[in-house]
């Protein structure tokens, strides 16, 4: 998942695969997140968070939990998770059935974000903002405006609900410590994926399916880095969707979910000769 967002987020995908037959879901916190621990150096400080640093705890992970066997794993990654998505495609892309690369990017170059995103940015990780406001700032930033207009019954509901999910993925079952959010936001910034590598991975995933998808109103990562994204991967597709913001899995749950559940038939059609 993205920076200072625990598993948790993934609720809604968790319990739509964990339903279905031959389907085994695996999620959990990157370090300094929610149930994981800061990453330290033997000396015990603390060390710069980098992506290809995190997709070796992935990897980590999938040898401690057995998911060594090639073309078994369905990869998902949004925003930073999207950006650890790609460092494992480098290592192991034999491992992979189908990737979706969600409103991420390959890091070719930083984009000057809003006066919003900054403002919200600066107050929450500064304490300025709390509590439910630190929570509504955050609804801000990730989705578009209309979904939760205040002005109608449905939207105020459907703001609370999210303002709800958005609690148990920031703040259980602990907040998130100040070093490893910016261990987080320093491994975003410096990630760099080149056109190079990028070409790479599709060679490697081949005939994996591979998606690119973001929202047209994304403020954290700008649309335009997902269609980068997928010019440099050949053979990948690319879905934008309307109206829709940063969490994707969230604001559009059944549509992200059905879409996903079309990639993953596809990845495994992929290797049915194989």
């Amino acid at each position: 998942m993205g920076i200072n967002f625990s598993c948790s987020a993934w609720a809604a995908q968790v319990e739509h695969y964990s339903r279905k037959k031959n389907h085994a879901v695996l999620v959990f916190d990157n370090r300094g997140t929610g149930n994981s621990e800061l990453s330290v150096t033997g000396a015990g400080a603390i060390e710069p968070y980098k992506t290809s640093e995190m997709a070796k705890d992935t990897m980590n992970l999938l040898k401690w939990v057995g998911w060594e066997q090639d073309r078994s794993i369905h990869l998902l990654g949004v925003s930073l998770g999207g950006m650890i998505a790609q460092e494992l495609c480098l290592v192991i892309p034999k491992r992979f059935k189908s990737v979706a690369f969600i409103s991420t990017r390959c890091g070719s170059e930083l984009d000057c974000p809003s006066k919003r995103s900054f403002s919200a940015v600066f107050k929450t990780t500064s304490k300025i903002a709390t509590g439910d406001q630190a929570l509504d700032l955050y609804l801000e930033l990730l989705l578009p405006d209309g979904p939760f207009n205040d002005s109608t019954e449905e939207g105020r509901i459907f703001k609370s609900e999210l303002r709800e999910k958005l609690r148990s993925c920031h703040h259980l079952p602990r907040e998130q410590p100040a070093l490893a959010f910016g261990g987080h936001f320093y491994a975003a910034m410096m990630h760099h994926c080149s056109y190079e590598q990028l070409g790479n991975i599709a060679d490697d995933l081949h005939p994996a399916k591979i998606l690119v998808i973001t929202g047209d109103s994304d403020e954290l990562v700008l649309p335009k880095r997902s269609l980068e994204l997928h010019e440099h991967l050949p053979g990948s597709e690319l879905i934008v969707v309307k109206n829709a913001g940063h969490a994707l899995p969230c604001q559009i749950t059944e549509d992200f979910n059905s879409i996903m559940d079309r990639v993953i038939e596809e990845g495994n059609l992929a290797f049915c000769g194989h």
